[in-house]
């Protein structure tokens, strides 16, 4: 799979690489909205049931997904993570996978 390609060959950033399950696409939504202060505007009662569903329908479809990364992978992630933080605040600083 190329860095441009999504599981599927579904091209990484299009609208089709969202997950979809029985019932078809599971929908995405645009950011919560802020006020002038920063708080979030709150979410009708059919926003926040969508929203849930997604949600529930996501985490579903991704329970099954294989689990197909490359060997290596976390390991180099936590090292790419701990790279930007100073000494002494590593989060995997010494961390022993087995």
């Amino acid at each position: 799979m190329s860095d441009t390609q999504a599981p599927n060959n579904i091209p990484r950033g299009s609208e089709a690489e969202s997950l979809s399950d029985e019932q078809g696409p599971i929908p995405t939504f645009k950011p919560l909205k802020l006020d002038d202060r920063g708080r979030m505007i709150p979410l009708t009662t059919e926003e926040r049931e969508a929203r849930s569903d997604a949600i529930q329908r996501t985490l579903r479809v991704l329970r099954v997904l294989p689990d197909d990364d490359p060997p290596g992978i976390e390991e180099e992630i936590m090292r790419g993570i701990d790279s930007h933080r100073p000494d002494g605040f590593k989060l995997f600083e010494g961390y022993d996978r087995s």
